[in-house]
């Protein structure tokens, strides 16, 4: 693959397009589904499968998006997936029913899995090693961007515009992205024979999956427990199944012959699953406890993001410098700071200490963030970046899942059936302390556990010193 420097910067900017993309339609059109079930006659079920029908989809297919790039090309599949998701934007936007709408939104979901399972990969591969972090930096803030920004600009466009421009405004950005793809990458057709397509593996990480993230949205109801216990019944077959397959989705020896790679990977799923859902307690925080319209509160958490934009690159380059490991565990230890004093918010907390603990939560994500990343897409030998890229997105979708699970488990201890207004902001805070507290204990497992982690020399190095 030609990689000069052309290619480079044609392959970072498709790739953080999308890696934002994918994300910012998750926490943006949530902000939107009371208006969007306003206007197309929507049951509470149909707005939920709006969202979790998204997430399934991209759950599902990340793992067979890894290994069909492998097998046909990964530039080939990541155009595909970027050009799927861009027309279904559009289709999104013009839908008048919610069916369609559920219908436009689960294969934007799978036109999103192509691009995060090849997208870490594809810049893995383009740029060196000296310069990779920085990349991965660069990437991985679009996807922290696009989480964090995603509720207070989706607010302010379903407001200003309507909901449907939510999905237009990213069609320009996808159309560069694809415009540069087809310049920078190889988008032609490369068949491997010697790989073969796991279909049982397919069958139990897809249903798994797809189960967990569809009963973690219904699970105040029984039957979303019984989906999340059966998703984690599929999900202990599929290991089973990878382990004895002779051409698996997930190569479960990565997992022994790496401990860089498997330490990274549940670093990966802890952080997400303590961090994520720190932007929406605080918004509901903001607005009930402290009396901010959704605008003020929307000015407020945009610290958050703010910084972590400015800091991921710089941390992406000290991955390249310093070992990246121990960057993640230093970030990892800020963030456990931050939501250990978050844990105290209360009535009279005062509107700059927010502020700051925002941006001391943003600082920790973002030398976290790009550094992790560059642990694991660098600990597997080039053969395995698709698989590497798909790890990083499956835990991130799995952790983000888990959190909103915790959230909503502590808000049906601590509220029952009770909604959340001003009238009920006491019950509504006890329950974010308790949260915020637990998520603070299980951020520090992990940075205890990413301590722990080794730091071998990087699989791709032997490679490149065997082809010297």
């Amino acid at each position: 693959m030609d990689t000069t420097a052309q290619t480079r910067r044609g392959a970072l900017f498709a790739v953080t397009a999308t890696q934002f993309a994918v994300p910012f339609m998750v926490s943006a059109v949530g902000v939107a589904l009371p208006v969007i079930g306003e206007e197309l006659s929507a049951s509470a079920v149909q707005l939920g499968l709006v969202e979790s029908g998204y997430l399934a989809a991209v759950a599902m297919m990340m793992f067979p998006c890894a290994r069909l790039s492998d097998m046909y090309g990964r530039g080939l599949l990541f155009v595909s997936g970027v050009a799927m998701f861009t027309v279904m934007s559009l289709l999104l936007g013009m839908s008048q029913s919610i069916e369609m709408l559920i219908v436009f939104r689960v294969m934007q979901g799978l036109g999103g899995a192509a691009q995060v399972a090849t997208g870490l990969a594809i810049l893995t591969e383009v740029f060196p090693r000296e310069e990779r972090g920085r990349a991965l930096g660069i990437a991985v803030t679009g996807v922290y961007i696009g989480l964090s920004l995603g509720p207070y600009f989706g607010g302010l466009i379903a407001t200003h515009w309507g909901w449907r421009w939510i999905f237009f405004v990213g069609i320009p950005a996808c159309l560069v992205a694809l415009y540069m793809s087809f310049r920078g990458l190889d988008v032609r057709l490369l068949r491997d024979r010697t790989r073969r397509f796991d279909w049982g593996g397919f069958i139990l990480s897809a249903s798994g999956l797809g189960m967990m993230v569809l009963g973690s949205a219904e699970w105040e109801d029984m039957a979303g427990k019984a989906l999340f216990a059966a998703s984690l019944v599929l999900l202990g077959g599929f290991v089973w199944w990878e382990r004895r397959h002779d051409s698996p989705l997930l190569d479960m020896g990565l997992f022994l012959s790496s401990r860089s790679f498997a330490y990274g990977s549940a670093v990966q799923f802890i952080n997400y699953a303590a961090t994520f859902g720190v932007t929406f307690l605080m918004s509901l925080y903001l607005q009930t406890v402290q009396g901010m319209t959704a605008g003020q509160a929307g000015t407020i958490l945009v610290a958050q993001p703010l910084v972590q934009a400015a800091l991921s690159t710089t941390a992406g380059r000290m991955a390249d410098r310093w070992p990246p490991h121990r960057i993640a565990t230093a970030g990892m230890a800020v963030a456990t700071v931050g939501l250990a004093v978050a844990a105290g918010f209360d009535e009279h907390t005062a509107v700059t200490t927010v502020v700051g603990i925002l941006m001391l939560f943003g600082t920790g994500i973002a030398l976290f963030s790009a550094p992790n990343t560059s642990v694991i897409m660098g600990s597997v030998p080039p053969e395995h970046y698709a698989t590497a890229s798909a790890m990083t997105g499956g835990m991130r979708t799995t952790g983000m899942t888990v959190s909103l699970v915790c959230i909503g488990m502590f808000l049906s201890v601590f509220m029952g059936e009770h909604a959340v207004t001003v009238e009920t902001h006491s019950m509504y805070l006890q329950a974010m302390q308790w949260a915020l507290g637990c998520f603070a204990v299980v951020s520090g497992a992990g940075v205890v556990l990413s301590l722990r982690a080794p730091m071998p020399q990087r699989a791709d190095e032997a490679t490149e010193s065997r082809g010297a």
